[in-house]
């Protein structure tokens, strides 16, 4: 009996745990071409991030980098959009976006907005 109580233990602490972490593709076009828009996700793995909610991405000087990161907490409703921001400092344009479900980052810039993919569905259905 005890054994059954700890396998079960075992099983319950796994998802639990799993369904704390998201995943994000994790990698930078300097390290491998890869990475850079057109991102090429079928050529690489999906890194579980442990204690983050959230995926990002960050283009800059033709350079891209995709990590795991942390979010505004109130906009982690589900949503895989999230929210993008465009910096310009000493001349230099830099992009930093922020999303909330698994391998969420693999999307190139920009992408296609929420409100028009709503649209899009919405046409869809309307038509089908």
């Amino acid at each position: 009996m005890k054994m059954k109580g700890a396998i079960l233990f075992t099983v319950l602490a796994g998802l639990v745990s799993t369904g704390l972490a998201i995943q994000c593709y994790v990698c930078t076009s300097d390290d491998d071409v890869a990475c850079n828009d057109p991102f090429e996700s079928f050529t690489m793995t999906k890194q579980t991030c442990y204690g983050t909610n959230s995926c990002t991405k960050a283009a800059a000087l033709g350079q891209v980098s995709r990590a795991c990161g942390y979010g505004n907490s109130t906009v982690s409703n589900g949503s895989s959009d999230g929210e993008c921001t465009t910096t310009k400092i000493f001349g230099i344009e830099a992009t930093s976006c922020t999303c909330y479900l698994d391998g969420c980052n693999s999307a190139n810039l920009p992408k296609l907005s929420a409100f028009a993919t709503l649209t899009l569905v919405t046409a869809f259905k309307a038509l089908f």
